[in-house]
């Protein structure tokens, strides 16, 4: 494990749960702290350190890891949100565009429309990106990452010149850049963490990423010139977290690192989480997020220990129960043979 990647994660989910209080920092400013393109630098990365050896069943693996939960997200925001008889031909009927929204988001279809629980927007990207790099493997493991990024540049290529139509458009994203941005930093640290290191950079590194995170703070007051080098801040603070861990400095505090292991039920459960809590503090007649610091504060940190306890009470004993199922689907089929 990659222990600062994982903290870097839980940062994130935890930036993504932020965003959604609806909470506005000086100067209006409403951000995420750039926390979906961290993800998606980090998955960028992770494909393909976890692949450079080794790359057997990486689809199922994959797949395994994203979709059992998010469906299982999908169906219980359903749920909580149409009263849960949701799934009955009366819910279905009073909601004409339900059957088809259920259908595409549960299957990743690309769609002009958010899908039904909204942060699975990412994961439409996530999937596709997993696709494209799974054939690359296919094709060759070891240059895969390199065909991955060229089919995905060419997609957006085609867009930017106007070729391919919707389809095109869809997953030519300006957030799919930060997968590309992700396998590009795995050829720089693969090559540069043998050479950079040493106490003055691990300071740097932890530097940047403290000056990236607070910054965010007073962001409409940045200069004209940092602004315009923006996109380069989340790949530089996902490197900054890799360059400092293989120099020595691995952040390995456990409740830091239970908070990125829960990161994707986090992400996942925390607009179920709100839209029950405000339900509850609209009835008390309490003040909302977006208007209370205290009440943002409390959102923020109830979300993460609800994700906290559907990753351990959920999502790990479903992971275990469904690896140690293929695995022996596997040895069956090895013994077959």
């Amino acid at each position: 494990m990659l222990f600062n990647l994982q903290v870097l994660r839980g940062c994130a989910a935890l930036g993504v749960a932020f965003y959604h209080t609806g909470f506005n920092l000086a100067g209006d400013w409403h951000t995420d702290f750039s926390g979906v393109a961290v993800f998606f630098v980090i998955s960028g990365f992770i494909m393909c350190f976890i692949t450079r050896e080794n790359a057997e069943g990486f689809l199922t693996k994959r797949f395994i890891r994203v979709i059992p939960m998010y469906w299982l997200g999908t169906l219980a925001f359903v749920a909580l949100r149409y009263g849960f008889g949701s799934l009955s031909s009366t819910a279905f009927s009073a909601n004409p565009t339900l059957a088809k929204d259920l259908f595409d988001s549960l299957l990743f279809l690309p769609s002009e429309k958010l899908p039904v629980l909204g942060v699975g927007w990412t994961l439409n990207f996530e999937i596709y990106f997993y696709l494209v790099f799974g054939v690359a493997l296919w094709i060759s493991r070891r240059f895969a990452p390199l065909i991955c990024a060229a089919v995905i540049y060419t997609v957006i290529l085609l867009d930017r010149h106007g070729y391919g139509g919707f389809l095109i458009h869809y997953y030519s994203h300006d957030y799919i850049h930060y997968f590309l941005a992700g396998i590009a930093l795995f050829y720089v640290w693969e090559f540069g963490s043998s050479f950079v290191g040493g106490w003055f950079v691990v300071a740097m590194c932890w530097a940047l990423i403290v000056c990236f995170f607070g910054a965010q703070f007073i962001r409409p007051y940045w200069p004209n010139w940092i602004l315009a080098y923006y996109w380069w801040f989340p790949p530089l603070v996902v490197g900054c977290a890799l360059f400092a861990e293989s120099s020595g400095a691995k952040v390995s505090w456990k409740p830091a690192v239970l908070l990125g292991d829960s990161s994707y039920s986090l992400y996942l459960s925390h607009p179920i989480f709100y839209g029950i809590e405000r339900a509850l503090f609209r009835a008390l007649h309490l003040p909302i997020a977006s208007e209370n610091v205290l009440v943002t504060i409390f959102e923020v940190v109830a979300a993460a220990l609800v994700g906290i306890a559907i990753h351990l009470c959920i999502e790990k004993p479903l992971l275990r129960k469904l690896k140690q199922t293929l695995d022996g689907r596997r040895r069956a089929a090895a013994q077959a043979a």
